[in-house]
């Protein structure tokens, strides 16, 4: 009897030990199947957090709070939302929300004081797979594009700055120039922002007003390491916006 019960035992451990690293592994396998499109039933994709409000760090019960009232909001309208993990200078909880509009993503991430959130939609190639196209959204205002988004071995080597489901990493690159798909409209010139270098134009007036209210922002120690990356990245975006407006009015 003692033996028979062992045995038992013994195979459902082993039964429970697979079926949890098989869950593990398609819990990481369904995120990714989703970003790359592969889900027929899924034609758009968020990823939102309510922690760490205006770039300030949270204290663990503050943000446990904030992501349970997203998560009740997310209920009240109908949408399903896969919990996942990530490291942005310090560790954050966010959510996969399959099917959410802009519009109700962007909202949110308005309400919950976030200074960005990540929305993508399906597009499909005449030949070929269908992809997402994610945005990368400040407040109503699409900062960035990407095709694309990583989940491969390489990526699992990352220490910092990437998402993660049951341990396995993904990210999307933004404000990575390998994955910018263009070189600047200049080839690379360096702009001076000395007001006496610039032309008299509203639109070049505007892009430097950015930059150098998102450089102060980037400086503020008081700030997340996450909302010091955004300003940065914002910085080197709209650096290139620069550019461009240059070439238009020389």
């Amino acid at each position: 009897m003692t033996t028979s019960k062992t045995i038992r035992q013994y195979i459902r451990e082993v039964k429970s030990a697979k079926y949890m690293n098989l869950l593990n592994e398609s819990g990481y396998a369904r995120v990714r199947q989703m970003m790359m499109g592969l889900v027929p039933s899924i034609n758009t994709l968020g990823i939102l957090t309510a922690q760490n409000p205006g770039g300030e760090a949270g204290n663990a019960e503050e943000n446990r709070k904030a992501n349970a009232d997203l998560m009740a909001d997310l209920m009240a309208s109908n949408y399903g939302a896969i919990p996942i993990e990530g490291s942005y200078g310090s560790l954050e909880d966010s959510f996969l929300i399959p099917n959410i509009t802009r519009e109700d993503i962007s909202a949110l991430g308005i309400k919950y004081g976030q200074e960005a959130v990540i929305w993508g939609s399906k597009k499909t190639e005449e030949v070929g797979e269908p992809y997402f196209t994610f945005e990368y959204i400040e407040g109503n205002d699409t900062i960035q594009t990407r095709d694309v988004s990583l989940g491969g071995s390489a990526v699992q080597g990352k220490e910092d700055f990437y998402s993660s489901k049951k341990g396995r990493k993904f990210y999307i690159p933004f404000f990575d120039d390998a994955y910018e798909g263009a070189k600047p409209a200049d080839g690379g010139r360096s702009v001076s922002l000395r007001g006496d270098e610039l032309p008299d134009d509203a639109r070049v007036d505007e892009m430097v007003r950015k930059i150098n209210s998102h450089v102060k922002l980037s400086l503020e120690e008081s700030r997340t390491p996450k909302s010091r990356w955004h300003h940065r990245g914002l910085v080197k975006e709209y650096r290139k916006r620069l550019d461009e407006v240059l070439i238009e009015v020389n």
